[in-house]
């Protein structure tokens, strides 16, 4: 399995968080490196947005 650490922070003390992401070698077998970035990114958004609570309101 290939490995890659995906992380994420605001800047604030205490806010970054970090793991450790495998990705089967089937999923990137074949591939050309663009095509394997393509996988490696679209498993970063998914990580990504588990792993950070957004939202908005108006303010009056």
């Amino acid at each position: 399995m290939a490995k890659f650490r995906f992380s994420v922070t605001t800047g604030y003390v205490g806010c970054k968080r970090e793991a450790i992401v495998e990705i089967d070698d089937e999923d990137l077998e074949g591939l050309t490196p663009e095509e394997q970035d393509k996988v490696v990114q679209e498993n970063y958004d998914e990580w990504l947005w588990e792993n950070i609570d957004t939202g908005w309101s108006r303010v009056d």
